[in-house]
């Protein structure tokens, strides 16, 4: 996946992101309706689920990264994750045409040696997406990955986005 010109995070997308074999995938189905695309791409050897666009599956999403990160040695990163993976879903659902009645989003998981890289993929809006800074009650989901992530980007338009962050992993 290669980060479009003029889209927004510190650095461009790698190419290809080194990936290590991801944790076992959580069980449980979450029933999608038919109309839900599952993003294409998602990067070989990385883990990912599609959800229903509602407010319900965010804490979904949030129990399913929380899952994979379960094993101690990612247990500095799994707050952080959760969080951020908790903005994404959400805007996500409330932005974009994923939160149409059969609208949904897909997480995605990577693993490299030293980065776990987490991305949200959408169905899309006319709107662009944007960090806001300031005081306000409402929009600050990218400002928390900006700050919190060791590197975020957003890449696609109208059709659909992704929006992915990494976190660096620390013995």
């Amino acid at each position: 996946m290669k980060q479009q010109p003029g889209a927004l995070g510190r650095n461009a997308l790698p190419a290809s992101v080194p990936v290590l074999a991801a944790p076992p995938a959580p069980s449980g189905p979450v029933p999608i309706p038919a109309q839900v695309p599952v993003p294409a791409p998602c990067s070989p050897g990385t883990a990912f689920r599609t959800f229903p666009g509602t407010p319900a599956h965010v804490s979904t999403a949030r129990r399913y990264v929380t899952q994979f990160l379960a094993d101690p040695g990612y247990r500095h990163v799994i707050d952080d994750a959760v969080l951020l993976v908790s903005e994404l879903a959400s805007n996500a659902i409330l932005h974009t045409r994923s939160g149409d009645p059969l609208g949904g989003f897909t997480v995605e998981l990577g693993f490299s040696a030293d980065t776990v890289r987490i991305a949200v993929h959408d169905q899309g809006s006319r709107e662009v997406p944007r960090v806001l800074h300031g005081n306000g009650e409402g929009g600050r989901g990218l400002g928390l990955v900006e700050v919190l992530a060791a590197d975020w980007g957003i890449t696609g338009g109208p059709a659909g986005r992704t929006v992915w962050f990494e976190l660096t992993l620390r013995p």
